[in-house]
């Protein structure tokens, strides 16, 4: 069961949309996930209070850092085949690697200057725990918002900095979408927004099936195990015996 958390030293960056994607693109696939919502604002823990949430996906709350081990705890219950941490948008929020062991840790950031610097020192900060834990932690930028006519200078330039300094950034960037900000308004997943007559989705569901790609392919696995499939498959047949029973 992998274990995926989104940071940012900073608010604003996309980290909780970046989270919901990645949730809803995997739930697609068949698999079970878990979103652990330590953003103090709440705003999955909202989303999963509006109608349509699939039943693939739990949301659990985490009010502190220090909430983290007892929402997955409690996550554990449903047998997830991934656990998402989305954290508070702040410094502090990298204190979730000393909750959970996290096989891969997402920097979310828009195409700005300012972005750019808290996610150098964003991936400064998984370097560190990772040294003091002894196990590399592996870390992903995510370039989110992004215009999808014009990509501009700036963005150029982000992207020039952090390869500058080794950081490395997921393939497939989030573009901006109406259909993503809706979600959190209209709640569910994508096939609501269309009853809903929200424009663009289509483009965005290929955006978020090229970004769950990205990051199955970095991690080497599907998105739901041989194991998993088989055991809800004999899970299925004997609930369909009792029934004929």
């Amino acid at each position: 069961m992998p274990n995926i958390a989104f940071i940012s030293p900073k608010g604003g960056a996309g980290k909780t949309t970046a989270a919901l994607l990645l949730a809803l693109g995997l739930a697609e696939r068949g698999a079970r996930v878990a979103l652990i919502d330590s953003d103090p604002n709440k705003p999955l823990l909202r989303w999963g209070g509006l109608s349509g949430r699939p039943d693939a996906i739990s949301v659990h709350a985490a009010p502190t850092v220090q909430d983290i081990r007892d929402a997955a705890y409690e996550a554990r219950r449903r047998d997830p085949d991934w656990t998402i941490v989305d954290t508070e948008g702040s410094v502090r929020g990298a204190m979730v690697f000393a909750a959970l062991r996290f096989d891969l840790v997402i920097t979310p950031l828009t195409g700005s200057q300012m972005d750019a610097i808290e996610a150098i020192k964003a991936s400064e900060l998984v370097a560190s725990f990772g040294k003091r834990a002894g196990n590399d932690l592996l870390h992903r930028c995510l370039l989110s918002r992004v215009p999808a006519a014009l990509k501009p200078r700036s963005l150029a330039a982000v992207v020039e900095q952090l390869r500058a300094r080794d950081i490395e950034i997921l393939p497939a960037p989030l573009i901006e979408k109406e259909a993503f900000r809706a979600l959190f308004e209209v709640g569910g997943g994508l096939a609501a927004l269309e009853g809903h007559g929200v424009s663009g989705v289509p483009a965005a569901r290929r955006n978020i099936e090229a970004y769950v790609e990205a990051v199955l392919k970095l991690l080497g696995r599907p998105a739901v195990a041989e194991r998993a499939v088989a055991e809800r498959a004999l899970a299925e047949r004997a609930l369909a015996y009792s029934r004929v029973g």
